[in-house]
């Protein structure tokens, strides 16, 4: 095939800009109909083609040898084959691990998240899992093996990848606890996982031993599925959200006196120096039962100087202002005693 038709059938069926057209004809030469099944096929697969599809469209063992001695194609690992001038790819490198790895490999942990755009920067070395009957030695990839139910499974970017439910679940075991919330705060969010699909795949696979990370996954959760509680994980991320804000470290379950030294009430978070306070407004703690005798406790406490702001389980969301801007507006209201 002449280079300019090569060059225009390239375009045609990789869908692709006339500089990678230009590398690929160049290095390749003369190109026959085999060759453009195989190209087709990997603009589909990230410019990768393995060894068994390469045979069943009609490539010997012998012409792939020789395609791989002139360069026309990269071994990225056993009968993985890149095609020489494809773009490389951290995703190319995840499908590579996929296919060179044991039937049902597919991406996990922090490559899943990646590829969920769960805003991780994916690893170096992707990382798999692979059934614990098989092999989890690889030299493309860090191998984890699991018992991956139907529902574990998706596609995502062109890669075969565990579910965000269960990569949440997986992540638990690595990250620590700030990362590991950001993480559930960003799929949960975005409505990639609900708190019940993470709970339902923790319960399928918390029988497995050495699975840590489980009080860090259900503090990551709580936000999202219950009432604040005082002193539970929701207030130690409030607290810390306050501070990414630009407040000051905040004091909690502050005790208000009146003047002859009686405590009244007790806020969940504030700071004494302002008299700026934030109430939680849980099921558990501020029900309708309690309701006369917060508003009664709240009068008093606010007869003493202080502003009393309110918080839910909502306010610990993402790209819910409420509450900053509530407290913005109270903070800059006061000053300091």
């Amino acid at each position: 095939m002449r280079k300019p038709v090569l060059i225009a059938a390239l375009r045609t069926t990789l869908a692709v800009g006339p500089e990678f057209c230009q590398t690929l004809a160049g290095a390749w030469g003369v190109m026959d109909a085999i060759d453009l099944a195989i190209v087709d096929l990997a603009s589909r697969q990230k410019g990768l083609v393995t060894r068994v599809q390469a045979i069943g469209l009609g490539l010997s063992r012998e012409r792939i040898e020789n395609r791989l001695r002139a360069g026309r194609w990269v071994r990225m690992g056993r009968g993985v084959y890149r095609l020489a001038g494809s773009p490389e790819t951290w995703e190319q490198r995840a499908l590579a691990g996929c296919f060179a790895g044991p039937a049902g490999a597919c991406a996990s942990h922090l490559t899943a998240a990646a590829l969920a755009g769960l805003g991780v920067s994916p690893p170096p070395v992707p990382h798999l899992t692979v059934e614990r009957d098989r092999s989890a030695r690889s030299p493309l990839a860090v191998v984890h093996r699991a018992l991956l139910s139907p529902e574990d499974r998706v596609i995502l970017r062109g890669v075969p990848a565990t579910s965000v439910p269960r990569t949440l679940v997986d992540c638990a075991s690595l990250l620590g606890p700030n990362r590991l919330q950001r993480l559930v705060d960003e799929a949960v969010h975005r409505r990639l996982a609900l708190p019940h699909q993470v709970d339902r795949v923790w319960d399928a696979v918390r029988t497995a031993p050495g699975r840590p990370g489980e009080g860090r996954l259900r503090a990551a959760l709580e936000p999202w599925q219950g009432p604040i509680l005082p002193g539970s994980p929701p207030e130690a991320r409030l607290r810390r959200q306050l501070v990414q804000w630009g407040f000051p470290e905040p004091d909690l379950q502050i005790r208000v006196r009146d003047e002859t030294g009686t405590v009244i009430g007790r806020i969940d978070v504030g700071w004494c120096g302002r008299l700026v306070g934030i109430e939680y407004d849980s099921d558990a703690f501020h029900g309708p039962s309690r309701w006369a005798s917060d508003e009664a406790r709240h009068h008093a406490i606010e007869q003493l100087g202080w502003r009393l702001l309110r918080a839910d389980k909502v306010d610990l969301r993402p790209g819910h202002p409420r509450l900053r801007d509530a407290l913005e507006r109270a903070w800059r209201s006061t000053s300091a005693a």
